[in-house]
């Protein structure tokens, strides 16, 4: 295991999300948890669902994401804000339908146009797309933020590579 200093990268990160009034922590995927209202975040790219979340985002919102890290972080950022939007039962109805979601793309081969189909119902959940939708709007008013920060995150992160002695 890398010892990648993850200390800095939260620093930075939480530096960002200062003005929302949460936290973040680093994680194996992108969430948001409710409970401690903190967004969690990684590093590791996801290459075919990364691909699938900026397609759906061009599709549905005509926006060319610049960054899917920064359009991921944001996106838990809009559950920030859009979750208290939605009854506890809604809530409990969207976390049943991505159960059922996993299950189905487990069952599906991962080089085939259904398993895209399945993934893209995620998308489609309501409390998802209104958390992508936070995140559009919040990228679009605040581009310049936003890339001023991804650009400082990447060199720092391959600064860390490069003390790491990873060149890939």
């Amino acid at each position: 295991m890398l010892d990648l200093n993850t200390d800095l990268l939260v620093e930075m990160v939480d530096n960002f999300l200062e003005p929302f009034g949460i936290d973040s922590d680093f994680d194996a995927d992108f969430s948001y948890d409710p409970e401690d209202e903190r967004v969690y975040f990684s590093i590791i790219i996801a290459e075919k669902s990364d691909q699938l979340f900026k397609k759906y985002i061009a599709r549905k919102f005509g926006f060319k994401v610049p960054s899917i890290f920064m359009m991921s972080l944001l996106h838990e950022v809009g559950h920030f804000y859009t979750l208290p939007l939605f009854s506890k039962i809604e809530i409990e109805e969207a976390h049943k339908a991505k159960k059922e979601i996993e299950l189905n793309l487990e069952k599906v081969n991962r080089r085939s146009l259904k398993w895209d189909s399945v993934y893209s119902q995620y998308f489609d959940l309501k409390i998802e797309k209104v958390a992508t939708i936070w995140a559009v709007n919040y990228y679009r008013e605040n581009k310049k933020r936003c890339d001023d920060f991804y650009l400082k995150f990447e060199q720092t992160l391959k600064a860390e590579y490069e003390r790491l002695g990873v060149t890939e």
